[in-house]
């Protein structure tokens, strides 16, 4: 397992409060038929933004 400095916790953690569930945008989508979905901020693009994977954002998250 990846041992991360507490430093980097406290920033991922702080930059998870600030921005869960804000919306990024719309997603279109549809083959036969147009539809615009809401995209929000959730575990996948906080991983992305900080370079990790999605399982070692949520254990950062909710585990330590």
């Amino acid at each position: 397992m990846t041992k991360f400095s507490d430093e980097f916790i406290n920033k991922v953690k702080q930059h998870w409060e600030n921005n869960k569930g804000k919306a990024l945008g719309y997603k279109v989508g549809g083959i036969h038929k147009e539809y615009k979905k809401l995209k929000k901020f959730g575990m996948q693009d906080l991983a992305d933004y900080f370079n990790i994977t999605k399982s070692q954002a949520s254990r950062i998250i909710y585990h330590k």
